[in-house]
C-alpha cells in the first residue's frame, strides 16, 4: 500500500509541475507571438494550452484510477485512466485543427516576426524536453499509460517549438512564408500525436489483447514459478496502469 501511495504521489507531483510550466509557457508564447507577429509561436501557444488541459485531465485520471476497488467497480478504477487518455487525444485533435485554421488565415499576409519570438521558442524547447524526460521516467516507474501519453504530449510540444524556431528564423532570413508554413507543420504534429494516442486508448477501452511480447514475458514468469508445470489459454488486457491476466 505504501508503494502505491508513493507512486501516485510522484505522478501527481510531476503532473502539477507540468501544469505550472504549461501555464507560464502558454501565456508567454501567446503574448510574445502576438507582439512579435509570429504565427508559428501563436500556434505553439495553442499547443501549450492543450498541454495545460491535458495536465488537468491527467491529475483527475491519476486520482480516480488510484481509488480502491468497490462493489460497483470490482476490477478497480483503472479504466478512468484510459478514459482520461482518450480525452487528451481529443484535445490534441481539436487543438491541431484550430491551429491549422488560424495559420491558413495568415497565409495571405505573412509577417516577419521579431527576434524575441526566436528566444521564446528556444526557451520552450528546453523546458518541454525537461518535462518530457521527467514525466516519462515517472510513467515507467508507475506503469501509468496516461502519464506516458502526457510525456509524449510534452515531447510533441517541444518538436512543435523546434518547427516554430525554424519558421521564425527562416522568416527573419528573408523567407516570411516560413513562419506560417512552420505553423502548419506544428498543427500536423499535434493532430498526428492526437490520432496515435487516441488509437491506443480505443484499443484499451475495447479490451483488445495485449501485445504478443507481453504474453511471452508473462509466460516466462509463470514458467519460472516453482511447482508450475505448464499453462494454457492465457489472456491479458489492460486496466489503466495494471494488467488483468
Amino acid at each position: 500500500m505504501q508503494k502505491t501511495d508513493l507512486t501516485e504521489k510522484d505522478a501527481l507531483k510531476v503532473t502539477w509541475l507540468g501544469l505550472l510550466a504549461n501555464l507560464l509557457l502558454a501565456l508567454a508564447k501567446g503574448f510574445i507571438g502576438f507582439i512579435a507577429n509570429s504565427s508559428a509561436l501563436i500556434a505553439d501557444a495553442g499547443h501549450s494550452v492543450s498541454d495545460l488541459l491535458s495536465d488537468g485531465i491527467t491529475l483527475w485520471a491519476v486520482r480516480m484510477s488510484g481509488i480502491p476497488k468497490d462493489k460497483n467497480h470490482p476490477y478497480g478504477h483503472g479504466k478512468f485512466e484510459t478514459v482520461g487518455t482518450f480525452i487528451v487525444a481529443l484535445l490534441l485533435l481539436f487543438t491541431g485543427i484550430g491551429v491549422a485554421w488560424h495559420v491558413f488565415n495568415k497565409m495571405d499576409s505573412p509577417e516577419v516576426p521579431g527576434t524575441i519570438a526566436l528566444w521564446m521558442a528556444g526557451i520552450a524547447i528546453a523546458v518541454k524536453e525537461v518535462l518530457y524526460h521527467a514525466t516519462r521516467m515517472v510513467a515507467r516507474r508507475t506503469g501509468s499509460r496516461i502519464l506516458l501519453a502526457n510525456a509524449w504530449h510534452h515531447r510533441s510540444d517541444a518538436i512543435s517549438s523546434v518547427a516554430a524556431l525554424v519558421g521564425i528564423g527562416g522568416a527573419q532570413w528573408g523567407l516570411p512564408l516560413m513562419d506560417p508554413i512552420a505553423g502548419v507543420l506544428v498543427a500536423g504534429l499535434i493532430i498526428k500525436t492526437g490520432i496515435n494516442i487516441g488509437y491506443e486508448s480505443i484499443r484499451e477501452l475495447t479490451d483488445e489483447a495485449v501485445e504478443e511480447e507481453v504474453i511471452s514475458d508473462l509466460g516466462q514468469i509463470l514458467s519460472g514459478i516453482e511447482g508450475v508445470d505448464h499453462y494454457h489459454e492465457m489472456r491479458a488486457r489492460r486496466m489503466g496502469p495494471h494488467l488483468l491476466v
